[in-house]
């Protein structure tokens, strides 16, 4: 995956997201403003986080009054945590979406984690070596 979107069919504010088939759905129709499915997503966060209700409606009055945000969007804000989870935790990328930045059509290289971890031991032991052999001039 190197393709991303910036789209808006999330929560209603633009999200640069890599494109996933899921993401392309959306885009196509017209994404998640159904209040009734934003309104679970927000008690779902809202288990998820043990935030209470008056928390997140404290919240909500904010995101509205400083956004000027309507109650839906306020609503809608629930989206993106809970589908960046559904993406990025759960490993559901038929129900979620990840975040992204431009950078990532350039990425070229996906080691796997041990050969990450290789890789920043033999480049640590050069750098040390380098240091000492530097000292002992």
């Amino acid at each position: 995956m190197t393709d991303t979107v910036v789209t808006k069919q999330v929560d209603g504010v633009p999200h640069r997201v890599l494109t996933t088939d899921f993401v392309e759905r959306l885009e196509r129709t017209g994404g998640l403003a159904s209040v009734p499915r934003a309104v679970r997503n927000a008690l779902a966060f809202r288990k998820l986080t043990g935030t209470s209700l008056r928390a997140l409606l404290r919240e909500g009055r904010g995101l509205r009054k400083t956004q000027e945000l309507s109650w839906s969007q306020v609503v809608m804000a629930a989206n993106a945590p809970m589908l960046g989870k559904a993406a990025l935790v759960d490993g559901r990328a038929d129900l979620g979406v990840f975040a992204s930045g431009q950078v990532v059509g350039v990425i070229d290289d996906l080691p796997t984690v041990a050969e990450l971890i290789q890789r920043i031991v033999a480049e640590a032991e050069e750098t040390l070596t380098r240091l000492n052999d530097g000292r002992a001039q």
